[in-house]
């Protein structure tokens, strides 16, 4: 039962994740409207990712089932068991990556980030904008955006960090760090 469980979930996911970058169809990173420019991470970083998954779901279900008729002597329930991990993982991924937003208006910012709920900060509000090291390559920084007293968003640097800056328009806040 839990073999199929895993199969199934490695097939469904990928499929999923597929259909989703087919229907929203090209994401431009960044989108300028009349009213305000919108940042979203490349679809070409969460269209690999999409592929990875389904090579990885595919290859799993076949070695599964070459595992299941006897050419592998590996137990077919742990073979699917990695390959549905691996699926799995990059399918949460690719789900926070699309998630993440920033629009930037006349007055304020809004940041959808990774987890929890999208958040509104006013430009005259921010108290400091301060430069952190990245952990999503090919970027080496992005910048912390404290209002408040606490941290409120995240800019990632794959974005185009120099014209969310302009838009803010707060060079007196700005780490020269």
């Amino acid at each position: 039962m839990t073999f199929w469980v895993f199969a199934a979930t490695s097939a469904i996911l990928p499929v999923y994740a597929m259909v989703m970058e087919w229907v929203v169809g090209t994401r431009l990173s960044e989108r300028h409207h009349s009213k305000h420019d919108t940042y979203v991470i490349s679809s070409a970083l969460t269209g690999a990712i999409t592929l990875a998954m389904m090579f990885m779901g595919v290859l799993g279900l076949v070695l599964s089932w070459l595992c299941r008729v006897g050419v592998f002597k590996a137990s077919a329930l742990t073979m699917e068991g990695f390959f549905f991990s691996f699926v799995l993982v990059m399918f949460v991924m690719w789900a926070t990556l699309r998630r993440y937003r920033v629009a930037t208006y006349d007055d304020h910012l809004e940041v959808t980030p990774f987890l929890g709920a999208k958040r509104s900060i006013r430009y005259d509000e921010i108290e400091q904008l301060k430069w952190s090291s990245s952990v999503i390559p090919p970027s080496r920084r992005c910048i912390v955006v404290i209002a408040g007293g606490e941290a409120k968003a995240i800019l990632v640097g794959t974005f185009d960090l120099d014209q969310i800056l302009l838009q803010i328009n707060r060079n007196d806040v700005l780490d020269n760090a």
